[in-house]
């Protein structure tokens, strides 16, 4: 490379080090090395940058807080709510560090350290919510309430955060962006499949728990039996319309229930498509019989003018589940209890089963297969 060169530096203690200076296509830099090895490697790197075009020179932007490139980030991008938050939060927590500490080791040990933190209770508290239990959870071992801690998916949140400003800061100030922490720590996980279903009596416990509702108590109790029986998501049935359901009386058994891909959670996945989802006995006469009672002129979504999105459903639900001593219960554990009901109950295979409740990945039925009697044995005897 025209005007590169490597000086042999030797220190006052006898240490040897190499200097490197290039001067080529208007870049003027340097940089000081124990190996020369690494004095030739950072050469070839600044080489290719100059060939690509990219910024050679990165001693200050590796300087910046990254608290800095955070704060740049939302100055320049429209980001939602939750993760405006999330940056400001990392700000706080790591934003005094230069981007040139991110490195893989340290970022391991921060995200170490989250999923290890307890959730603190908010500044400004002055008693325990009663459905939150000041942020306490069952020990199964001891059968104490302890504090909780950070979930994996919040942790993954921050994750990502951190990655797509670090990202967007590279390709806007032209440097070569450091995966190395992210291809070393692999992001936490989204969610932890959950296993709870509805033991003996506790159906029972919880329509009778809508009784002390203030309002709404005859639509609680039909959402209720519509999520135990329909194995649909609690998004997708709040945007469920009545002119979707479609029940043959004269042969209940093509009626069905039509759910548009737009209105999936896994909408943008690539085999992600509409279903028919075909009603068991029981979720037929629950419809005919009791829910199209709810039905008014003018109404176009079945439970959709009752809650205002999933996690305000969500959040009253833990009322009813609290005041029918129901615990570790949560609204998404209905379609648990309506997909296993399929395992336990039918010879469905696990692709029908899939179509019904909307699942992709067959490998998320497994959890399930379980609850299935198996016959396995049969079928090798069965020509004996």
């Amino acid at each position: 490379m025209a005007g590169k060169l490597i000086t042999e530096r030797v220190g006052v203690n006898g240490d040897v080090s190499f200097l490197v200076r290039v001067r080529e296509a208007g870049v003027a830099v340097s940089k000081t090395f124990k190996a020369k090895k690494e004095a030739e490697k950072f050469i070839r790197e600044v080489k290719s940058k100059i060939d690509k075009g990219e910024s050679v020179d990165i001693t200050k932007i590796k300087k910046l807080t990254l608290a800095a490139i955070f704060t740049e980030y939302l100055k320049h991008n429209t980001v939602a709510d939750g993760k405006r938050y999330d940056l400001e939060r990392l700000k706080t927590e790591i934003g005094k560090a230069p981007l040139g500490t991110f490195k893989a080791g340290t970022f391991a040990l921060y995200l170490k350290a989250k999923l290890e933190q307890k959730v603190p209770d908010q500044a400004k508290k002055k008693k325990a919510h009663p459905l939150y239990a000041g942020h306490k959870v069952l020990d199964e071992k001891t059968g104490e309430l302890v504090k909780k801690t950070y979930s994996e998916s919040t942790i993954r949140k921050l994750y990502y955060a951190i990655k797509t400003s670090l990202m967007w800061h590279a390709k806007h100030h032209n440097y070569t962006f450091d995966r190395k922490p992210f291809d070393d720590n692999s992001p936490p996980k989204a969610w932890i499949p959950r296993d709870r279903i509805l033991e003996a009596g506790e159906l029972d416990s919880l329509l009778e728990a809508t009784d002390k509702m203030y309002v709404k108590r005859e639509e609680w109790r039909c959402l209720i039996l519509w999520q135990y029986y329909s194995c649909m998501r609690a998004g997708e049935s709040l945007l469920i319309k009545w002119d979707e359901i479609h029940l043959d009386e004269k042969n209940p058994s093509h009626s069905y229930i039509f759910v548009p891909k737009e209105n999936t959670k896994i909408a943008d996945k690539k085999n992600a498509e509409d279903r028919k989802v075909p009603l068991r006995p029981e979720f037929y006469h629950f419809i005919k019989d009791r829910l199209m009672k709810l039905k008014k002129d003018g109404q176009s979504l079945v439970f959709g003018d009752y809650w205002q999105n999933s996690s305000v459903l969500a959040a009253r639900f833990k009322v009813i589940c609290k005041n029918a001593k129901v615990v570790n219960f949560k609204i998404h554990d209905l379609r648990h209890c309506a997909v296993s009901w399929y395992f336990v109950n039918t010879n469905l295979t696990d692709i029908e089963i899939s179509k019904i409740s909307g699942h992709i990945e067959l490998s998320t039925l497994k959890r399930y297969a379980t609850l299935r009697h198996s016959d396995i044995g049969a079928k090798l005897w069965a020509n004996v």
